[in-house]
C-alpha cells in the first residue's frame, strides 16, 4: 500500500486514529516523514511548504473539546473554535489547575484530591493548599504524592476549596454570564479536570483528558506523563 500526501488527508477527518497513525509509538514512516515536514502537530493540517506552516503555527491553537458523541451547535461554536484569529485577540485568560490524588475505598484505588495548586499564564501561583478530602484515606500514595498524614492535618476542606477555585475562575463574574458567553471568567486548564467534581461551565473548560485528538484510538485518555513527553518534549 503506498502511503503519500493523499492518504494522509483522506483520513484527516479521523483525528485520534490520525495522530496516533502519525506520531504514537508505531507510527508509519512514509507518512511520519510527510506530516513532520508538512503538518501541524496540533490541528494536523496539511500545507504545501514550510513557509505556509510556519505561518499557520504562529495563530493555530487547539480548538475546545466537545463532549464525546455530541456535536456543537453554531452558536456555542463561536466561542468554542479556538483556531480564528479573532478568537485568538479575543480569547480569555487561562488558569491551570493540577491535583495530586491519595487513595480511597478499601483497596486505596477510589480517587481523592489531597493537594490542588491554580497558576496563571505566566506560572504564576493563585492558589496552593492542601485538600481534606471527604472520604477516609487508605493510601496515601507517597512514592507519587510524596503526601502523608502529617501534611493534611490541618488541611483545608475540600468544599472551601471549591469556593476559592470558584471565586478565581469566575474573576467577578456572574454565574450567568459566564454559562453564556464567559464574560471577565477565566478559562480552566488541566489534565483530567473531573477530579474535584466541581462544576464550572463545559465551554471554559479544556480538558487533555478529553480533547479527542490526544486521546488513544478508543477515544481512552493517555497519562500526563505520555502528553508531556510526546507534545513538550
Amino acid at each position: 500500500m503506498i502511503l503519500d500526501v493523499e492518504y494522509v488527508e483522506s483520513t484527516a477527518n479521523h483525528s485520534s486514529s490520525l495522530r496516533e497513525h502519525l506520531t504514537g509509538p508505531v507510527a508509519k514512516e512514509n507518512c511520519m516523514k510527510i506530516f513532520t515536514e508538512q503538518g501541524c502537530d496540533l490541528c494536523l493540517k496539511l500545507f504545501d511548504n514550510p513557509a505556509s506552516l510556519s505561518q499557520h503555527r504562529e495563530v493555530c491553537l487547539l480548538s475546545a473539546p466537545s463532549p464525546i458523541g455530541t456535536v456543537p451547535n453554531a452558536e456555542s461554536q463561536s466561542y468554542m473554535n479556538f483556531c480564528g484569529e479573532n478568537h485568538f485577540d479575543n480569547r480569555p485568560e487561562a488558569i491551570a489547575m493540577d491535583c495530586e490524588m491519595v487513595g480511597g475505598g478499601s483497596d486505596g484505588s477510589l480517587d481523592l484530591c489531597a493537594r490542588v495548586c491554580l497558576t496563571d499564564e505566566d506560572e504564576k501561583i493563585l492558589f496552593h493548599t492542601y485538600v481534606r478530602p471527604q472520604l477516609p484515606i487508605t493510601n496515601y500514595r507517597y512514592e507519587i504524592t510524596g503526601l502523608t498524614e502529617d501534611h493534611l492535618t490541618n488541611a483545608m476542606p475540600l468544599k472551601d476549596v471549591h469556593d476559592k477555585i470558584l471565586e478565581i475562575l469566575y474573576n467577578g463574574e456572574s454565574i450567568g454570564r459566564s454559562r453564556l458567553d464567559g464574560g471577565k471568567a477565566k478559562l480552566l486548564v488541566g489534565h483530567d479536570l473531573d477530579c474535584m467534581a466541581m462544576y464550572y461551565p463545559q465551554h471554559l473548560l479544556r480538558d487533555t483528558a478529553k480533547y479527542q485528538p490526544l486521546m488513544k484510538t478508543n477515544l481512552v485518555s493517555h497519562s500526563l506523563k505520555y502528553l508531556t513527553k510526546t507534545y513538550l518534549g
